[in-house]
């Protein structure tokens, strides 16, 4: 997940600076290659010894084990009940409501090129160069870290207290403005911003992994990122009517009050509950608690 860095900084801080000296045709030649590597990649790749690479390929075999070959055949009917169960958890139901309100501070992201542009007088970039290549940096190094520290303290507890850190430096961030013509106080406020936040990103996928049940494992989890992503979208929206509403301090304090509320949703969060009440051997129904209420004929 954190590789996916080096691309961010290949595109912010190497292509932002290539359109200055070639502009956006210049760039977007330059992406063509880049795109057809990209393309390559998934071609070349085999998540098993003997996938075809082409639908016309010789068929050579999978040698897929008998039970892992069940489990891709399942209906969709199936796939529908065993997400009801998945979801029937409060944790799991937690996880959608953190997913929800883990971006909607994203409102600023549009917001700090006009502050830094057009307010500070940075040259663009200046800026495309310190956001894609310093600040991508950055985000790196907060993910490689809030991972190690989610292994040792676990990721719900790293989370909480790291979302409160970083609303701090929003609301310290917004109160500050007197000292936002000092580019070195700023680009250190701003990174310091991202780090933690990178920590709390990182430390909330690795939570929405330990609450999704591995029997839906792939669905359920690409239902917690769509809602991140819808999360993201939200946050985006709420930029037009904030910005022209307030100034940049309040749209910081703002940000700040959004960013608490992934605390409420994940303080309530247990874990452990996905496993403890779903993780059953052999799907008997001696494993399975009353209050999940699983049909038998809907695991079988």
């Amino acid at each position: 997940f954190t590789s996916k860095i080096i691309g961010a900084i290949v595109g912010g801080a190497g292509l932002g600076t290539i359109i200055s000296f070639t502009g956006i045709v210049g760039a977007l030649l330059l992406q063509i290659p880049i795109l057809i590597l990209i393309m390559l990649v998934p071609l070349y790749m085999r998540e098993r010894p003997g996938e075809k690479q082409f639908p016309w390929s010789q068929d050579i075999g999978t040698n897929m084990l008998e039970d892992e070959t069940k489990f891709h055949n399942q209906t969709f009917k199936e796939i529908v009940r065993k997400l009801k169960v998945a979801f029937s958890l409060r944790s799991t139901q937690l996880g959608i409501v953190l997913s929800l309100v883990l971006s909607l501070s994203y409102f600023l992201i549009p917001v700090l090129p006009l502050l830094f542009v057009r307010e500070l007088g940075w040259s663009e970039e200046k800026f495309n160069a310190t956001k894609g290549g310093l600040i991508m940096l950055v985000t790196m190094f907060g993910y490689v870290v809030g991972g190690q520290l989610g292994k040792r303290f676990g990721g719900k507890s790293v989370i909480i207290y790291s979302t409160l850190v970083g609303a701090s430096i929003s609301v310290i961030w917004g109160l500050t403005d007197a000292w936002w013509n000092n580019s070195a106080y700023l680009v250190s406020i701003w990174c310091i911003h991202t780090f933690v936040f990178a920590i709390v990103s990182i430390n909330v996928f690795s939570l929405m992994m330990r609450i999704t049940w591995s029997e839906v494992g792939g669905t359920q989890f690409t239902g917690y990122m769509a809602m991140m992503n819808l999360s993201a979208i939200i946050g985006y929206q709420l930029t037009d009517p904030l910005a022209s509403r307030y100034n940049y301090t309040t749209l910081f304090l703002i940000a700040a009050v959004l960013e608490t509320l992934m605390i409420g949703a994940a303080l309530y969060i247990d874990p452990n509950e996905t496993r403890r009440l779903l993780n059953v051997d052999s799907l008997s129904t001696d494993s399975i608690p009353e209050s999940v209420n699983i049909p038998l004929g809907d695991l079988n």
